[in-house]
């Protein structure tokens, strides 16, 4: 994994459940309180004589109300925003067309186009919004099409009102993104600090238990078989003994460049301690992740560190093991660190699964 992969990953750590929660709960509470305020609407206006206003609000209510009642079943799913944003567009036309009670329908109009704005993400509303909006204008100018009929002076008003409320509206919703953006931005920038050992770069433990198996017992589907790979430099204490630790340091950086060119961009390589790693293989069988260990020995063994008139070969003991799904996870990790000692005990410069 490289350093995108990771930032990635941190942000969407951070940021999913957060803005997923906000977006969810707002659509949840637009939708009850809409769906019920047009499901009353409809039922004042029955005996009047506008059954398709009765109808489009009642059509409404029902799509709304069915709207949401599919989001609680697949919270995780976009879907359901978007078409949130067609409802309230059919309902916008559906009130300039009909007229609403006695040509009031444009009221309705501002509350509506806001609830578009605040469900729909920042960029396709403007298109929701967009196309809105030329549908109704298209109606306001060409009243002989449609049941309605609005005087010039209102039509006029209207637009020029609503124009300034989408100026307003979209602004304020600018800057609460670029705001937002800007807090994510730093706080993402102290998680990564955090989840990242500041010598070789890589993710750390921390990352390895907060975000990454998190995630992975999340989806287990994304991740599951899931091989781990403990990985301990060979007579590493010699090495700072005998060169000093600034030469012990530039020897893990040379061992985590060689991990990670040795790995898939898939792959999570981390320090989980000195002198210690630990590699993980979404989606790898036990004998794939053998095969990869097997070939980080090699890199290691053929790639002597050199520095000045230092030449220094270097060795690394690996135990691999393989987690079929989430609920064996720990046990496998435990495995590892197991077939790691027995590989040290077993001569070192070794992979032992």
């Amino acid at each position: 994994m490289d350093n995108a992969s990771l930032r990635q990953l941190l942000r969407g750590a951070q940021q999913d459940e957060a803005e997923a929660k906000r977006r969810r709960l707002t659509l949840y509470f637009i939708s009850y309180v809409g769906g019920t305020i047009m499901a009353f609407m409809a039922w004042i206006n029955i005996g009047t004589d506008s059954p398709l206003l009765v109808g489009t609000l009642a059509g409404s209510s029902a799509l709304v109300y069915a709207n949401v009642a599919l989001s609680h079943l697949f919270p995780r799913v976009d879907v359901f925003y978007y078409f949130a944003g067609l409802v309230v567009a059919f309902t916008i036309n559906g009130l300039v067309y009909t007229g609403g009670f006695n040509n009031t329908g444009l009221y309705f109009v501002f509350p509506l186009l806001f609830i578009q704005i605040v469900v729909v993400r920042f960029k396709p509303a403007m298109v929701y919004v967009a196309v809105t909006m030329g549908i109704a204008i298209f109606m306001l100018y060409n009243q002989e099409k449609i049941v309605a009929q609005y005087p010039a002076e209102h039509v006029s008003r209207f637009l020029i009102a609503t124009f300034c409320f989408i100026c307003v509206a979209f602004i304020g919703e600018n800057f609460w993104h670029q705001s937002r953006k800007e807090m994510l931005r730093e706080n993402l920038e102290r998680i990564r600090q955090a989840n990242t050992d500041p010598l070789t770069k890589l993710p750390n433990r921390r990352f390895l238990e907060a975000v990454f198996f998190v995630r992975a017992m999340q989806d287990p589907g994304a991740y599951f078989p899931l091989s781990a790979v403990a990985v301990d430099i060979d007579h590493f204490k010699t090495i700072n003994d005998t060169y000093g630790h600034d030469i012990g340091d530039e020897v893990l950086i040379h061992i985590t460049r060689l991990m990670k060119e040795a790995v898939r961009t898939t792959d999570v390589v981390a320090r989980t301690g000195g002198e210690e790693f630990l590699v993980l293989f979404p989606h790898a069988t036990l004998s794939q992740a053998v095969k990869l260990a097997e070939k980080m020995r090699k890199a290691i063994e053929a790639n002597p560190f050199i520095e000045g008139d230092i030449y220094l070969p270097i060795t690394a003991s690996f135990g691999v093991a393989t987690a079929l799904t989430d609920t064996n996870l720990h046990a496998c990790l435990k495995q590892a660190d197991d077939n790691l000692y027995k590989a040290k005990n077993a001569g070192r410069n070794r992979v032992v699964e």
